[in-house]
């Protein structure tokens, strides 16, 4: 049976960040509890088909990647005659991250801490070594330099968030215990005699975020291409 090859990711977000003594790198760990994947007709999805629906945590940042999240679910129940152009993932706030990046000169690592709220982003360490972390994808606005907290809207603070304007998906939407998020297939597809393989292109070079002030770290977009073949 087909299988679909997600590694999605997924993953998720744009950061705009107001703060010069930040950067961003690739975590060894990224793990995403993924919930729903579905196929759309458009970018509202005014008409969807249910790919899989149920919680399946994935590593997007092993090599092993593509293999764990291919048992997901089969493709072989799209129905016919119908064209989808988008793909609607949603998947948990909660990921479990390690990284260890640079930044201004020195090194920001996750410390294994469970310091991360909807408000209050993850504060690594400085110095040790890294060990996976339970980050959270927080909410919009902007957060403070000195401690990683929320200060207020977008624009008063150092380090900006927002999900207005993604970078590979082309919305997306952070509530609750989710973050929902709509990409493009490279190219619509339309069901022939055989069931497809969906192949997601993927890249977590800068998929963590951090500012040297106390090391706050944050959830940052990784790159996605979604073909069905």
């Amino acid at each position: 049976m087909k299988k679909i090859f997600f590694i999605l990711l997924f993953t998720f977000f744009i950061i705009e960040r107001g703060y010069t003594a930040s950067d961003e790198g690739q975590p060894t760990q990224y793990e995403v509890t993924m919930k729903k994947v579905e196929l759309c007709t458009d970018l509202a999805c005014s008409t969807t088909f249910t790919l899989g629906e149920r919680d399946m945590d994935a590593d997007i940042a092993s090599v092993s990647a593509g293999a764990d999240v291919g048992a997901y679910a089969p493709t072989t129940g799209i129905p016919p005659g119908i064209v989808y152009t988008h793909l609607r993932v949603t998947i948990s706030r909660t990921f479990t991250i390690t990284a260890s990046i640079s930044v201004d000169g020195g090194l920001c690592r996750t410390d294994g801490g469970d310091n991360a709220t909807a408000t209050q982003m993850t504060v690594g360490e400085s110095s040790g070594t890294a060990v996976a972390e339970t980050m959270y994808l927080v909410n919009a606005g902007s957060y403070g330099a000195g401690d990683g907290t929320r200060d207020g809207d977008e624009g008063s603070s150092n380090i900006d968030i927002g999900y207005s304007s993604p970078e590979s998906a082309k919305t997306m939407s952070v509530s609750g215990d989710n973050a929902v998020m709509v990409y493009e297939l490279t190219a619509p597809y339309q069901k022939t005699l055989r069931a497809p393989v969906i192949k997601v292109k993927f890249n977590t070079a800068t998929a963590v975020g951090v500012e040297d002030t106390a090391c706050s770290m944050w959830i940052n977009e990784p790159t996605v291409s979604i073909t069905l073949q």
